[in-house]
């Protein structure tokens, strides 16, 4: 017992270091403002709004690398009384508003509130519930300066699109690995790979050229890859754009890559050059296989 004592004697007694940097407040005549724009938001006019920013404001939404504008927001707002009804912010469950006024700021003060932003669309009667976190600076006259919103941008997507009676079919990729594989493809077609190229397709595979009624199979186009090759000297597939990588969500589901190129051959025999463009469409399986290829090109 006496060790144990000793040894409470002499440990260090766990001080947290504070500073005041500001002062915090539930209520503020700057937060009247924001509360303002919440009700102009929901019925009022594009005066009503622009009489509440500044001219230069900055507007941040989630996911933006630049700040909307002013005039970007009196076009949401005007686009949701458009086609919503009983537009709405109430204060989240359990939140309290902060208005935080920093002391050696002399301007104006920063306010954070978590509210509830809900509506129903005009026709189809569906509701769009999302909760948002928002962060403004409102200075001395009374104008906002900036806002920052955070909210889950994907279900709020999603919400929107279910209340227009828009539904969604695929997503769409710039970058993904079937896009990977894809390059890989035409990198063995380059150098000649034929065999390699093969594998990557399955063997009830169906190829669709334009110009063409019907489909070949996997023999069949690789003879055609062959002789390419024996053709042309010089294989090179310059990429046009950046391939798309497509998710079909009806049907099981299904990959899709689209891809656009540049196809700057060198005959063998005469040496001519020659540059056409080629768009492909390239559908996988679930094994990760291409079951169909589609080939578009010019002469």
């Amino acid at each position: 017992m006496k060790k144990f004592l000793i040894l409470l004697l002499i440990t260090p007694t766990l001080v947290w270091g504070q500073v005041k940097s500001g002062t915090s407040y539930s209520e503020h005549p700057a937060y009247d403002v924001i509360t303002e724009s919440y009700r102009v938001f929901e019925s009022g006019t594009e005066a009503e709004l622009r009489a509440l920013f500044t001219e230069d404001a900055k507007i941040w939404a989630p996911g933006e690398k630049e700040a909307g504008t002013v005039d970007e927001e009196v076009t949401n707002m005007l686009w949701w009384q458009e086609n919503f009804k009983d537009i709405k912010f109430s204060v989240m469950k359990g939140a309290t508003q902060d208005i935080i006024k920093y002391k050696d700021d002399k301007k104006g003060v920063w306010t954070m509130d978590w509210m509830v932003f809900s509506a129903t669309h005009k026709t189809s009667g569906l509701p769009v519930k999302v909760n948002i976190h928002s962060n403004s600076y409102v200075t001395k006259e009374g104008k906002i300066t900036m806002s920052e919103k955070h909210f889950d941008r994907e279900s709020a997507g999603t919400q929107i699109q279910a209340s227009f009676g828009w539904k969604r079919n695929g997503r769409v990729y710039d970058e993904h690995p079937i896009i990977d594989k894809l390059n890989e493809m035409v990198a063995h077609f380059e150098a000649g790979e034929i065999a390699e190229l093969a594998t990557y397709f399955s063997e009830d595979a169906k190829f669709y050229r334009q110009g063409t009624n019907g489909s070949i199979n996997l023999e069949e186009r690789t003879a055609t890859w062959n002789q390419e090759v024996a053709k042309n000297s010089v294989r090179d597939l310059e990429q046009s754009g950046y391939p798309d990588a497509i998710y079909y969500s009806k049907d099981e589901g299904q990959w899709v890559v689209q891809s656009w190129w540049w196809v700057n051959n060198t005959d063998a025999e005469s040496g001519e050059k020659t540059r056409r463009n080629l768009h492909m469409i390239h559908s996988f399986n679930e094994d990760g296989k291409v079951d169909s290829e589609v080939i578009y090109m010019t002469n």
